[in-house]
């Protein structure tokens, strides 16, 4: 991850967003490297349901 967030200050971003579904462990591991969360997206139409995606945000 600090690969990646080095690569895209040098870019010139201020930020980085990544998401994950509510029922999986990786919104954890961001949160422990400084990552807030920001929002989410719910999928709630019948026969397409998924776990409700959370973003994630970093300024760097």
């Amino acid at each position: 991850m600090l690969h990646w967030e080095k690569q895209m200050k040098a870019k010139g971003h201020k930020a980085v967003m990544v998401s994950t579904q509510v029922d999986e462990t990786a919104q954890h591991f961001y949160r422990k490297i400084g990552y807030k969360d920001c929002g989410c997206l719910v999928l709630d139409i019948p026969e397409l349901e998924q776990p409700m995606e959370m973003f994630l945000i970093k300024k760097i």
